[in-house]
């Protein structure tokens, strides 16, 4: 089932905290990355850690590497893996992404795994590690079957339209929170946690009292410029101009999810592509997708005047959800679209704004 059906909203803004569950750890890797300052913090917690066992001591361990790692890939904005192929420039990453079939990795030494793409891109991605960092039998069968993993990794090589990656920390996508009545079920949800809805946003809570639609058809007479301006409204913004180096087509810093205060950058779609959205509506790389995530926002927000489909949201989670940052998502389709403006009443304004001859499609 879905967030969606299973969470309540209550839930669902919940403030919890992306990790990864580590089962390798490439420690020699992960030292050389940091460097003097991280090792000194690594050093520091490890010295207080209590007596264990050796195997308790060896998980303590790689939990403490795994959390400076990522603290350090926060505090220096690492991007996640598509990001960084549509800039072109960087070395490390920090992701949750979909590896290939890996049947070797119960009898070889070395192995690699192979980047499954979320749409049509040039670079192949491989991921090339030793099994004896593996410590985990759940991740070696992930591995082995292909599946999505949550991972920070160093490109070491590149070659034509290939990447040659070392991971440094791999697991599965892990939640954390300081709620204890909640803690035993965060972990189970991972990256797609992330998501919401538009009934979640305060400002746009009306619709939680306003039927959905039977179909989005009346959404086809809206132009994208008329939609923007009534979101404009219901928000309290002002309608901001188009213009080439746009990064989206609203930004707004007066979004409240359950009463928290957040930015919000949207990227919206009107009726001139009147067909379920695929990454083709996106650019060429997805580069609307890519400036949509250099906004400072903590919600990354798609529209569309039709149906959404599931390639787009895999890849808005992509660049939104890191194991080391995680930014909320959200999806607006056709139907959310015109449940949002009958909500407010601004169906007809809609309309009428579209007809208007000066008005882009």
């Amino acid at each position: 089932m879905s967030i969606r059906s299973r969470l309540s909203r209550a839930d669902r803004v919940r403030v919890v905290e992306p990790s990864i569950d580590p089962g390798f750890v490439n420690r020699r890797l992960v030292e050389t990355i940091l460097g003097e300052p991280g090792m000194s913090v690594i050093d520091d917690m490890t010295r207080r850690l209590p007596p264990q066992s050796d195997w308790q001591h060896e998980v303590r361990l790689d939990h403490i590497y795994k959390d400076v790692l990522l603290k350090f890939c926060e505090i220096h904005g690492i991007r996640p893996l598509e990001q960084l192929l549509a800039k072109g420039k960087g070395t490390l990453f920090s992701s949750v992404e979909t590896l290939a079939a890996c049947p070797e990795v119960y009898n070889a030494e070395r192995v690699v795994s192979h980047w499954v793409p979320r749409g049509d891109v040039t670079w192949k991605v491989e991921f090339h590690y030793s099994t004896k960092w593996i410590a985990a039998d759940t991740l070696r069968m992930r591995l082995h079957k292909g599946s999505d993993i949550a991972l920070v990794a160093h490109v070491d090589n590149v070659m034509e339209n290939r990447l040659i990656c070392h991971p440094l920390v791999m697991g599965g996508a892990w939640l954390r929170t300081q709620d204890p009545a909640w803690e035993g079920h965060a972990m189970w949800w991972g990256n797609s946690f992330f998501e919401n809805f538009i009934e979640d946003i305060d400002e746009f809570s009306a619709v939680l009292h306003t039927p959905e639609p039977q179909s989005h058809e009346p959404m086809s007479r809206i132009k994208e410029v008329a939609f923007k301006t009534c979101l404009a409204e219901i928000l309290g913004e002002l309608v901001p101009k188009d213009w080439g180096g746009e990064l989206s087509d609203l930004y707004t810093s007066h979004i409240r999810l359950g009463g928290r205060r957040v930015s919000a950058a949207f990227l919206l779609k009107g009726r001139a592509d009147y067909r379920p959205m695929s990454l083709n509506h996106l650019g060429k790389n997805n580069d609307q997708i890519v400036r949509l995530a250099d906004e400072p926002a903590d919600l990354l927000v798609v529209q569309h005047s039709h149906d959404i489909l599931p390639a787009v949201r895999k890849t808005l989670r992509a660049f939104a959800v890191q194991p080391s940052k995680a930014r909320r998502y959200c999806l607006i389709d056709g139907k959310d679209s015109l449940r949002l403006l009958n909500a407010y009443g601004l169906y007809e304004k809609a309309v009428k704004l579209s007809s208007h001859p000066s008005s882009c499609a």
